[in-house]
C-alpha cells in the first residue's frame, strides 16, 4: 500500500511541475523558434531542453537560472559543443547569442539576434 501510494505521489508532482514551453520570435528569423523544457519535449532524455522550430523537438540545451531572474539555455549541437546561448528574461524578452567552433577550437562567426518569447499551454498547445 506505501509503495502504491509513493507512486500515486511521484505522479502527481510530476504531472503538476509543467515546466515552461516558449514561443520566440527573433529578428532574422522566418520561423519561430521554440524552447520547451522537460516535462513538456518529446524526448526521453528527461535532462535537457530542446530548442528547435517545432514545440518540443530540437538541439539539447542546458538551463541555467540567473539569480536576476533570468533564464539561460546553452544550445548544444549532435556532438555536446556549445552552439549558442539563448537568455529568456522576466519580461520575455530573448537575446540569442550564436557562433560557430571550428576542428582547431576557433569561435567564428559570432552573432546576435533580440526578440519576444510568449508561454504556451503546453507543446501541443503551442502549435508553429
Amino acid at each position: 500500500m506505501r509503495t502504491l501510494l509513493v507512486v500515486v505521489v511521484f505522479m502527481l508532482a510530476t504531472s503538476l511541475a509543467h515546466a515552461d514551453v516558449l514561443r520566440c520570435k527573433i529578428e532574422g528569423y522566418d520561423e519561430s523558434v521554440f524552447i520547451a523544457t522537460f516535462p513538456d519535449t518529446n524526448s526521453s532524455d528527461g535532462q535537457y531542453a530542446r530548442i528547435g522550430v517545432s514545440p518540443g523537438v530540437g538541439d539539447r540545451a542546458f538551463v541555467v537560472d540567473d539569480r536576476s531572474g533570468a533564464t539561460a539555455f546553452v544550445e548544444l549541437n549532435g556532438d555536446g559543443t556549445p552552439i549558442g546561448l539563448l537568455t529568456v528574461q522576466r519580461d520575455l524578452r530573448v537575446i540569442k547569442s550564436s557562433h560557430s567552433i571550428d576542428l582547431s577550437g576557433k569561435v567564428s562567426a559570432p552573432s546576435q539576434e533580440k526578440g519576444v518569447c510568449t508561454r504556451c499551454a503546453g507543446v501541443r498547445a503551442c502549435s508553429p
